[in-house]
């Protein structure tokens, strides 16, 4: 319980996101973030996302500073039309129009490139064919993990990957997936995407949820 509650103090204030006046400075990095779905699932059963059998879904695509993060740039709204060419980006329309109003607005991009820059990256990072169909949970280390995402994505870096897990670090919850800020070359994660990593899946080993 004291390990937890520490860990839980030290990620508050990792994650403590810029105020409006502050992001308006340029960001420096991006974090393409992808959700395990089955993990979400296992906590929102009747979720819409949940009647399909998702492996690993668009959470968002995230501009970074170094330390910390720009949020809610702008009250730009994402055109119905623009949300109905890019319907199958993101496992919801309602988290499509949460990831824009949060952290596109913050991208310097129209709402269509931002679009197409986390499709372009969301297709570019290949899933371990390991992961896909999963057919039972599988037992890994982050080391084991970051390496086959390597295999399949050998244009990526070791410390462009990294993970956030959930109940005490005993399953995997996110991966993510570092880039300049042009969305072009895999760059080494900021220091409080590399802590919340090691802290949230700081044991032995996790447990990836199975996909069937």
């Amino acid at each position: 319980m004291k390990y937890l509650l520490n860990s839980l103090l030290i990620l508050a204030t990792l994650c403590i996101p810029t105020t409006n006046a502050a992001a308006k400075k340029p960001f420096d990095y991006y974090v393409l973030s992808l959700s395990w779905s089955p993990e979400f699932c296992s906590t929102h059963p009747k979720d819409n996302q949940c009647m399909r059998n998702y492996g690993a879904v668009l959470h968002g695509l995230w501009p970074q500073y170094d330390k910390g993060y720009p949020q809610s740039c702008s009250k730009e709204l994402l055109p119905k039309s623009l949300l109905d060419s890019f319907a199958t980006l993101y496992p919801s329309a309602k988290l499509a129009v949460h990831e824009w109003l949060k952290h596109g607005t913050c991208s310097e991009l129209s709402p269509r490139d931002y679009l197409d820059l986390s499709q372009n990256l969301k297709q570019s990072v290949l899933i371990p064919r390991v992961l896909q169909n999963l057919t039972k949970p599988l037992r890994v280390t982050s080391a084991q993990l970051n390496e086959l995402i390597l295999v399949d994505n050998p244009k990526l870096t070791k410390n462009a990957i990294a993970f956030s897990c959930v109940d005490g670090g005993r399953f995997l919850q996110e991966i993510y997936v570092c880039f300049d800020k042009k969305g072009q070359t895999a760059k080494t994660c900021g220091i409080d995407i590399q802590r919340r990593s090691r802290l949230s899946c700081g044991r032995a080993n996790f447990l990836i949820r199975n996909v069937r």
